[in-house]
């Protein structure tokens, strides 16, 4: 799944950069993004947010994971998050994920739906059958985003050092849904 560049309707996503680190640490190093992604809640390190970098970098090269990609309106070159999909072993399984962070400017304006809306169809074109979204019990906003896509509550489980409530979908079923609601509009 390795690629280049992604469009939505108001986003473009594309592959971080070694230019993008500022922008990068500005969300890693936030309070109020890492409340619910960092398994003590609280935002990285200078160090933290290097070894995250280097890591996201090397997810770029590595088979079946878009890796998280950056988010940009069709408008601004300026980064306004990022998402992707990333491979995780959860519960003796090998699952692919849908992510997404937005800096706290860009939250409730729907991009978080949009970006995971279209990682799915792309998850789904290229083979795909299953996708999960990995999201802390107290993230209600990122919970309403996973169900305005199609995903349903499936489980909470231990990963990366936390509790995670794993929101789960069919892609072929998720896809043709989405597909019926471009039709409508």
């Amino acid at each position: 799944m390795n690629l280049v560049e992604l469009q939505s309707e108001r986003l473009r996503l594309e592959h971080y950069t070694i230019s993008d680190f500022y922008f990068v640490k500005s969300l890693l190093q936030d309070p109020r993004v890492m409340r619910f992604i960092s398994p003590d809640g609280k935002p990285y390190t200078d160090e933290q947010t290097i070894e995250w970098f280097e890591r996201q970098l090397v997810r770029y090269t590595t088979g079946r994971q878009t890796g998280l990609l950056k988010l940009m309106t069709h408008h601004s070159d300026e980064p306004i998050g990022h998402a992707g999909t990333l491979l995780h072993e959860l519960d003796g399984n090998i699952e692919l994920e849908v992510g997404y962070w937005l800096a706290p400017k860009h939250w409730h304006m729907g991009y978080g739906r949009e970006a995971a809306a279209r990682l799915m169809r792309h998850a789904f074109e290229e083979g795909e059958k299953d996708i999960i979204s990995l999201i802390h019990p107290d993230n209600v906003p990122s919970q309403r985003v996973a169900k305005a896509n199609g995903l349903h509550w499936d489980r909470d489980t231990e990963h990366g050092g936390m509790i995670v409530s794993v929101y789960a979908g069919d892609l072929e079923r998720l896809c043709r849904h989405m597909k019926r609601e471009e039709m409508t509009r």
